[in-house]
């Protein structure tokens, strides 16, 4: 195995689930000579991605916080979404998500707590949530490429169906037509008991870039204000893409043109 595949392979190593990695373990799952396997940990952290928490253990490292810093500071999206999302929570009460596709995932980039938001919301920056789960999730399913769609059905068709989603592709299909004709989703306890979720896509032409979402207690919605919350959704939506579009255009008006 190359020895920048593998370096990348025990950073991904890392989870939720699993905060701390022996050389051992690493040795056993990469399948790598002890030699190698500490050359790795050496080098990762030499730059601090990783640091040596125990005798025989490793965690993520103090660059992976630094990079975060960085990351919020420049990520076009949290750019010129961030302060849209703050009166968004102000105007609504809820939690407001912005949410990206990363593999096969969602992950949250930025979540912003209103008067009125839940007092726990699964979705939280860094966090990592499946495809077929929550209006957050779902809206960003529903926009993406038909090959995308199939690919995902053929390797997760058994989640899929879990989630009542389709039993079959062609299911699947005309259900995500729906919801995108719909403009919206909302969905109702699917993710955190007495929450309602609704989102709306985020998209750069065609391409969806993520969702945004206002997440409140149920207790706390009336028709009229899930509707009035609906509409300031979708009018956040619309000034987020609307500055990525003004930024994309100066970043090509303001690069070299070449001459023939």
């Amino acid at each position: 195995m190359p020895t920048t595949h593998r370096i990348l392979r025990v950073l991904n190593a890392f989870t939720p689930e699993r905060t701390e990695i022996s050389p051992e373990w690493l040795m056993a799952e990469l399948g790598a000579s002890r030699a190698s396997i500490y050359r790795d940990l050496q080098q990762l952290s030499r730059v601090g991605l990783i640091e040596r928490v125990s005798e025989r253990g490793y965690s993520l490292g103090p660059k992976i916080v630094e990079l975060d810093r960085q990351i919020r500071q420049s990520d076009p999206l949290l750019r010129a979404a961030a302060d849209i999302a703050e009166q968004l929570a102000h105007t609504t009460g809820g939690t407001v998500l912005i949410c990206r596709l990363h593999d096969d995932k969602v992950l949250c980039i930025q979540d912003t707590s209103g008067q009125h938001a839940p007092s726990a919301v699964s979705y939280e920056r860094g966090k990592a949530m499946p495809l077929h789960r929550g209006a957050t999730s779902k809206i960003i399913l529903a926009h993406l490429p038909p090959k995308k769609v199939a690919e995902l059905y053929a390797k997760d068709h058994a989640a899929l169906q879990a989630a009542g989603l389709a039993n079959s592709l062609d299911d699947l299909n005309a259900l995500l037509k729906a919801w995108r004709n719909e403009g919206s989703v909302t969905t109702v306890a699917e993710i955190d008991p007495h929450n309602v979720g609704c989102a709306v896509a985020l998209l750069h032409g065609k391409r969806v870039l993520g969702s945004l979402s206002v997440v409140l207690p149920a207790s706390a919605l009336t028709p009229e204000q899930q509707a009035r919350n609906l509409r300031e959704l979708h009018s956040a939506a619309r000034r987020i893409e609307a500055r990525m579009a003004s930024s994309g255009q100066r970043k090509i008006s303001s690069s070299p043109t070449t001459l023939p």
